[in-house]
């Protein structure tokens, strides 16, 4: 294991390498969802013998690695399910929330900091330093499974949990209808707020990809599951637009862009923003006026490509040191 995103404490990236026989591994990142596999070229084609050898020496990598994938995922599922049990409804009065002009949602729940490091056993770290005070409570599903979570403390610092299958989780403002989708409006954005605040504006239902590389993703989830939906990917300015566009290619969907006027504040690049700037009826406006995207350009036929801006990928997870120590490992 190694950092991918070049943080100390993080293990995303994993590499196995052989070097008896023919030279060969495997190697990835969880966080962005790559997986690749290796071997040396030795100037000749492989005899029957080699090939075989080879493919039982690949086919034994990847057992190992998805074991140890899935016994990550089992874990982080486990530690998830337990923080939401032990979180409480989150107050309307939490400094989060406060700032960023949103209600609280039965979706979202809280908990103290020193509460969730006695549970996990460990303190929940963003950038290096720990989360402090009263601690959001994001559940973040794949599929209709909650895989991990994502926390956000008072300063907006956020984290998740380690080891959780991540690539395709989204979180969910409300609950989700059944059916095929007919007559339903979704609303996919970012970021926890930027999908409250879309949803508050327009009273349709809101998801949060929770990264902007994530979105072609959940998008694909979201058009499989509700084939007669409205889909609208509610973008943020910037390279967030970039990866909205691409998703509603990807599904057919449409596109709305946050509309600041001509005195767009610093830094401000979402329909949370767009709604503390210019009331939530300028927010339904913009995104009623969503529109399909150009459609030149072309979709890759593998779905979920990884972010290749790492400040815009997840939060930095938090240290497994003392995970493992508690997991026997």
């Amino acid at each position: 294991r190694f950092p991918s995103n070049g943080k100390r404490g993080d293990d995303a990236g994993h590499y196995v390498l052989h070097l008896d026989g023919i030279p060969a591994g495997h190697f990835g990142c969880w966080r962005a969802g790559v997986s690749e596999k290796w071997r040396a070229d030795i100037g000749r084609t492989l005899s029957p013998v080699e090939a075989a050898a080879h493919a039982a020496r690949v086919e034994k990598m990847q057992r190992e690695n998805d074991a140890e994938d899935a016994r990550r995922h089992a874990e982080a599922r486990e530690r998830a399910a337990a923080i939401w049990r032990a979180a409480s409804p989150v107050a309307s009065d939490h400094p989060y929330l406060v700032r960023k002009c949103v209600s609280p949602v039965p979706a979202l729940r809280e908990l103290l900091a020193r509460e969730a490091a006695t549970i996990l056993g460990y303190s929940p770290k963003a950038k290096g330093a720990a989360l402090a005070g009263r601690l959001i409570v994001v559940p973040v599903k794949v599929g209709a499974v909650l895989s991990t979570l994502e926390f956000i403390d008072e300063g907006g610092n956020k984290a998740a949990l380690a080891g959780g299958l991540k690539g395709g989780g989204y979180w969910s403002a409300q609950p989700l209808p059944d059916g095929d989708g007919m007559g339903l409006t979704l609303l996919i954005g970012e970021g926890v707020a930027t999908a409250l605040s879309a949803r508050s504006a327009t009273g349709h239902a809101a998801v949060a990809a929770l990264s902007c590389g994530n979105l072609a993703t959940v998008a694909r989830h979201f058009r499989e599951r509700y084939p007669a939906a409205t889909i609208v990917m509610v973008a943020d300015i910037g390279r967030g637009q970039e990866d909205a566009e691409h998703a509603a290619r990807a599904i057919g969907g449409l596109v709305a862009v946050p509309d600041f006027g001509t005195n767009r504040a610093e830094g401000a690049t979402d329909f949370n923003d767009m709604a503390q700037h210019r009331g939530a009826e300028a927010v339904r406006e913009a995104i009623e006026r969503a529109r399909a995207p150009n459609v030149s350009e072309t979709i890759p036929a593998t779905p979920g490509a990884p972010p290749s801006d790492p400040e815009r990928a997840w939060p930095e997870p938090m240290d497994r040191a003392a995970l493992h120590g508690i997991a026997g490992e």
